[in-house]
């Protein structure tokens, strides 16, 4: 059993993955919980992994925002490279949605807003999140979200360690033009994984399901875009209009930033007199995006 990590006393392991493990520890001199994610081995040994880690770590711990989990330092010991986080007291999307839990279109909606200004805060500072999806989104135990491993998404970028066909990111949330140029991609990459991750809460499945991941990738790119009320009727026509634009094909069809994005899912906070005329707005909308699609 691992005992310590750099300036940490490890307590116990509370998550695992293929890039790394991670465990609760607390900082021996000040007392504060942290998540420390011991990075594997095999990263450590890509070519300038020393200058690209620290260099994007750095560089990640300006960001300061209450819907992104905060970076709190790193190290390295003997041949073991660890970053540690802010201990989040809640559990991920995917943790609920394991458990059975189930999501109303509005609670969708809110998740969806509280992402958005996490990841604007990110991208007004040039930072790609890259691989947006249930597991990397945290509710606190008061209810709201923060984001996580901002670090090994833009590290994974960076190194171009990764799945399958040198892709960073997951298949399930992945935009078509991040499978093809993983490098190139900008925050509209964000926007579509976000989308997906939306629809996967709401209707409890992938927008593209498929038996292998390079079959879940040729579908983001040739089939095409469903609408939500297929799997969820009740869903207001505003929100379907918000989803189908996040993950259009072309990235130049969809929202331009996160703030718009955020005003796209604002009709969820306004009163109830106007559901019935912004439900006749989206529809208005949504017959034109349709019309006006690039095919």
């Amino acid at each position: 059993m691992l005992e310590r990590l750099g300036p940490y006393r490890i307590l116990r392991q509370i998550g695992r993955g293929g890039m790394g493990t991670v465990y609760e520890g607390v900082d021996l001199a000040s007392g504060q919980p942290a998540a420390v994610k011991l990075l594997s081995a095999e990263l450590a040994r890509h070519a300038g992994f020393r200058d690209r880690f620290e260099a994007e770590i750095e560089a990640l711990r300006k960001l300061h925002h209450p819907n992104i989990v905060q970076l709190i330092g790193f190290g390295q010991q003997e041949d073991q490279w660890f970053y540690a986080m802010e201990l989040v007291s809640g559990s991920s999307l995917e943790e609920l949605l394991g458990r059975g839990r189930t999501f109303e279109w509005h609670e969708v909606a809110e998740i969806g807003i509280e992402t958005c200004r996490g990841l604007r805060h990110a991208h007004d500072r040039g930072i790609i999140h890259r691989d947006i999806k249930p597991g990397n989104l945290l509710v606190e135990l008061d209810g709201h979200v923060k984001l996580s491993d901002f670090g090994i998404a833009r590290l994974f970028g960076s190194l171009r360690a990764v799945g399958p066909g040198g892709v960073v990111g997951t298949a399930e949330y992945m935009a078509p033009e991040q499978a093809a140029n993983p490098a190139g991609v900008d925050q509209r990459a964000d926007i579509y994984a976000l989308g997906c991750t939306l629809y996967f809460l709401l209707t409890g499945g992938p927008v593209y399901p498929g038996r292998s991941a390079m079959e879940k990738l040729l579908a983001h790119r040739k089939q095409p875009v469903p609408s939500l009320k297929v799997r969820f009727p009740d869903a207001p026509d505003w929100l379907d209009l918000a989803f189908q634009k996040m993950i259009a094909k072309n990235p130049a069809e969809r929202y331009a930033s996160m703030e718009e994005v955020c005003r796209a899912l604002q009709p969820v906070r306004k009163p109830s007199p106007w559901s019935s005329l912004l439900d006749l707005v989206s529809r208005v909308k949504m017959t034109l995006f349709r019309r006006n699609r690039v095919p």
